[in-house]
């Protein structure tokens, strides 16, 4: 007994040990994350360029059924907290962020370069990309499912700022900018309900499994680093939008001006905001990467991109 009770001690601090290496360093991996997204920018465009490409389209194809006249979609199916505003807006991107993010989640984590490649006569190879494998459409059931939470995040923050603007009245400033401020609110909710729903999705697009035991063990002790991490990327990217959406609709309507909605609009304005929409999507992507490859095993870290160690 006495031996057992020697030896407890130290199996425990050598535990604590491997714990404490395994945390993550949020502001380490946000610049990191950065880093990388900038260093790679070409391989990044050429393993995400396509399925993005599509992710926009279906937002056209969404608006032009939600917003043109006559209405074309059936008012059971709007829902004004997604964009387009259709309950069909996850439905339809979920599958095509999945596959971004399986593309570039093998080039980093399983440094497989090649994952989706499709061979088109005449065209350079590697240029297209396309997966719709169990694995991709298991991840894109993780991301839907994180969606529509999100929406419904939204919905409650409506309601909440509604049911509190009779405490409000006549202070209409003090209600704007707790209107302003209180968007922090469901951004927090989201981003910790994605440090849950994010990891089981990434694993399940590298692995085709939902593997929760894996995803717990990497994972101990590092919910709150994630969320805090997830939070300032949506805030983020709430506020480059907000920033973005001004100069988009100036631009737009200098090329446009259109009176009410028209597809040519929706199709220039997609195309502006195209590289940034991609760019969102893969820095959430190499994100997660680059936070799977810290709490993996260390023998993919020596090369985020197979790619450039023949270079």
């Amino acid at each position: 007994m006495r031996m057992m009770a020697d030896c407890v001690p130290g199996d425990a601090l050598n535990r604590a040990r491997r714990v404490r290496s395994k945390r993550l360093r949020v502001f380490s991996t946000v610049v990191a994350t950065l880093d990388t997204c900038v260093r790679n920018a070409g391989q990044l465009f050429m393993l995400a360029w396509f399925p993005c490409a599509l992710e926009s389209a279906c937002r056209i194809g969404l608006e032009w059924l939600t917003s043109g006249q006559p209405p074309r979609m059936p008012e059971w199916l709007l829902f004004e907290h997604f964009f387009p505003p259709t309950w069909l807006t996850p439905l339809v991107n979920a599958p095509l962020v999945a596959m971004a993010w399986a593309f570039v989640l093998s080039s980093i984590c399983d440094r497989n370069p090649d994952r989706g490649i499709v061979t088109v006569p005449g065209i350079r190879r590697g240029w297209i990309r396309f997966e719709l494998s169990p694995a991709v459409l298991l991840g894109a059931s993780i991301f839907l499912a994180t969606h529509i939470v999100d929406g419904l995040l939204r919905l409650l923050h409506f309601k909440l700022l509604l049911a509190a603007y009779p405490l409000f009245e006549g202070r209409d400033a003090v209600f704007d900018a707790w209107t302003r401020w209180s968007v922090a609110l469901p951004i927090l909710a989201v981003s910790a309900v994605a440090a849950w729903t994010y990891p089981i999705a990434a694993q399940a697009l590298r692995t085709g499994a939902l593997d929760r035991a894996r995803v717990r063990s990497l994972m101990r002790g590092n919910r709150l680093r994630l969320t805090t991490m997830f939070f300032l990327l949506n805030l983020a990217s709430y506020l480059f939008y907000a920033l973005l959406r001004p100069a988009t609709e100036w631009l737009v309507q200098s090329l446009v001006d259109p009176l009410s909605w028209t597809l040519r609009e929706a199709i220039i304005r997609h195309v502006i905001q195209f590289p940034f929409d991609m760019f969102w999507i893969v820095a959430w992507a190499v994100t997660m990467a680059m936070v799977m490859d810290a709490l993996g095993s260390p023998a993919n870290r020596s090369g985020l991109f197979p790619e450039n160690e023949s270079s």
